[in-house]
């Protein structure tokens, strides 16, 4: 009998070999956020929207050197202020007027001071006082009856604080508190209210701050209102004509609208307690009557 060929015989051997338990596939990993690409995960990277691979922190307060405005020295919470926004932080500017650093981390040379205006307005009522034509409404809550009025306010506002503008008259620095007064009086008569009277207001709006001029909020301002308005009674009950004080929080938009919760107190019927809204179109009808601006 004949040999079989060594191939058929490999073939047959191997088929009769227990059978060889394959290895498990390895895990697919996900993804690491690593926003600036240098390497280091986001939520372990101490600048993660500047590319730092190095990671190094000088001051050991969190933030790498790349992102931190003073890099030697340590900061407790948030940022470093940066009066005059050129990306250096106040502790470690080498001027009080705008001079960024370069490449290699050097501060420019202090811009000479006479390019540049510090000027304060001796007024203690503020730079750029302005007078206004205001439209004006507001609804409230009075005796279980509901109010409207609409109107319009003469109104001065100015600013307080110090102004910086360079050579040319550009703003470099802007106050961040504003104050405005003026007396309003209905312009159409609704709900058989007539109304009539003096109110204030102050804003604040802090663009110098960086975090603030770089978040969502910068086109908006903060402030609180107050409004005393002599107001035709509602009802023919009996009892003298309301002077009704109110008081609210105010958020506005930009120069164009902006809207004050109040509540209020009737001062001549016992003090009665109402509720209500005024919205103001904040938009100019007549310019600035005030201080030129410096050149």
């Amino acid at each position: 009998m004949r040999s079989a060929p060594l191939p058929l015989a490999l073939v047959l051997l191997l088929s009769a070999a227990p059978a060889v338990a394959q290895p498990p596939a390895a895990p697919v990993s996900e993804p690491v956020a690593d926003s600036d690409g240098d390497g280091a995960e986001d939520s372990a990277d101490n600048c993660p929207l500047t590319e730092n691979p190095s990671q190094q922190d000088s001051d050991a307060d969190g933030a790498g050197d790349a992102c931190d405005l003073c890099p030697l020295v340590p900061v407790d919470t948030g940022e470093h202020a940066d009066a005059d926004n050129d990306g250096v932080g106040d502790e470690c500017d080498t001027c009080r007027l705008p001079n960024a650093r370069d490449a290699r981390g050097e501060q420019a040379p202090c811009p000479e001071e006479k390019s540049f205006s510090g000027w304060k307005d001796p007024n203690p009522l503020g730079r750029r006082l302005q007078f206004f034509i205001r439209p004006i409404a507001l609804g409230y809550r009075y005796r279980g009856e509901w109010v409207g009025s609409t109107g319009l306010g003469l109104h001065l506002g100015g600013s307080l604080g110090e102004w910086r503008f360079d050579e040319k008259g550009t703003a470099l620095r802007v106050p961040s508190w504003y104050w405005s007064a003026g007396f309003y009086g209905d312009a159409a008569n609704l709900f058989a209210a007539g109304h009539l009277g003096p109110y204030a207001t102050l804003d604040f709006r802090p663009l110098n701050h960086a975090p603030y001029a770089r978040s969502w909020a910068k086109e908006l301002k903060f402030g609180v209102g107050a409004q005393l308005l002599w107001a035709q009674r509602v009802d023919d009950g009996l009892g003298q004509r309301p002077v009704q004080l109110g008081i609210g929080p105010r958020v506005g938009f930009l120069d164009i609208v902006s809207v004050m919760p109040f509540a209020q107190v009737d001062l001549a019927n016992d003090n009665a307690l109402s509720w209500g809204g005024t919205v103001v179109f904040d938009f100019k009808v007549l310019e600035d009557l005030g201080v030129p601006m410096p050149k």
